[in-house]
């Protein structure tokens, strides 16, 4: 059953909040989420509701968010695309770095995005050399191109 269940995502990495819709018959390791709109949300819960399943929240889906970085995509797959691509960006920026930091973690781990999208990264209440935080910028430049993220 494709598309049966739908999931209000909000990155942590901007203010979106996004729809997304996925087959909760699978494992929750095989689920594929697609972009959807807040009325295609609504008819996918409204179906199950027709169906007469007790547990489905009988409000109305709350309405998706763009944030003002994002503004310029609407409210498409585009959007979709962009805020999980810097979400996962922000993730394997802290992953490359623990591979040359590896006492590194979360809460040493500092970030924000610059006003045109770049990550800029830090590290706080740990010391990293100059010459781990280069090897960290070329692994990064490495798996996302240069200029996306910024090591600091």
């Amino acid at each position: 059953m494709p598309n049966n269940a739908i999931q209000l995502w909000s990155p942590d990495t901007c203010d979106c909040m996004i729809h997304l819709a996925y087959d909760d018959t699978l494992p929750p390791d095989q689920r594929v989420f697609s972009y959807v709109t807040r009325d295609e949300a609504e008819a996918i819960i409204q179906a199950r509701r027709n169906a007469g399943e007790q547990n489905i929240n009988r409000n109305p889906q709350p309405p998706a968010r763009s944030c003002p970085a994002h503004l310029a995509h609407g409210f498409t797959a585009v959007l979709l695309d962009k805020v999980r691509g810097e979400n996962q960006r922000k993730n394997m920026a802290l992953a490359l770095a623990q591979n040359v930091v590896n006492t590194l973690s979360f809460a040493n781990y500092s970030w924000s995005f610059d006003s045109s999208r770049v990550l800029q990264v830090r590290f706080m209440n740990i010391s990293v050399t100059l010459q781990k935080k280069n090897q960290i910028q070329s692994a990064c430049d490495i798996q996302f191109g240069p200029g996306l993220i910024q090591i600091n």
